[in-house]
């Protein structure tokens, strides 16, 4: 399998991954509002958790590793948005080593609930919720970047470019406004994410021509 079939295939896979994940998660595990009411609802679902938890952490890790696979493709010497395309795979190469970190906090806690440390698994998630934040904020910095650079090179889409120029800054923002913004801000993260499948569903298209 050739660089740009894998790295299109982790773009689209990677995504769908942790969509799949968040999605059943909130329909047979819960969304709790705190803390103390996640690791209440991880109790209760360990199984569950689990199973999610490892599909998600892969696919993150995978779509992280796609963005960058993509965007060490566009560095090259003398060509219109190399520096961005440098800059933005810096971030990324960041984002998965958070991301890694992040998603092993469920695997954490729910090694503390089965040891009897309710309160260590609480204290872990509110350490997750710290770096979410963080990682969720150099995401949008990363995707204005690397769209700029998808612009300028003419990669992917020029719709799936904007929208990862457009929507980083809107996410960038979401999560430095003193707002309580509810739903918003998770249908702004799942409109990249889907931009992110569509990226990689271009590359399966340049592959096949």
């Amino acid at each position: 399998m050739s660089t740009k079939n894998l790295t299109a295939w982790f773009l689209i896979l990677g995504p769908l991954s942790v969509f799949i994940a968040n999605f059943l998660t909130s329909i047979l595990i819960g969304q709790g509002e705190t803390p103390a009411d996640r690791i209440a609802e991880m109790t209760d679902q360990q199984a569950l958790t689990g199973v999610f938890t490892f599909l998600a952490s892969l696919g993150f890790v995978f779509a992280f590793i796609g963005v960058v696979l993509l965007l060490d493709s566009m560095q090259k010497i003398d060509k219109a948005g190399s520096t961005l395309a440098r800059i933005a795979m810096i971030i990324f190469l960041a984002l998965t080593a958070l991301a890694i970190v992040v998603t092993m906090a469920d695997w954490a806690s729910l090694n503390a609930i089965q040891n009897d440390q309710v309160d260590n698994a609480i204290t872990i998630q509110i350490v997750s919720g710290t770096l979410w934040a963080g990682l969720l904020f150099f995401w949008g910095i990363g995707f204005v970047f690397a769209g700029r650079a998808f612009t300028l090179q003419k990669r992917l889409h020029p719709v799936v470019n904007w929208i990862c120029v457009v929507f980083g800054g809107v996410f960038v923002l979401l999560t430095v406004l003193p707002l309580d913004l509810g739903m918003f801000i998770f249908l702004v993260f799942g409109i990249m994410v889907l931009n992110i499948v569509a990226g990689g569903i271009v590359l399966l298209k340049e592959k096949a021509k």
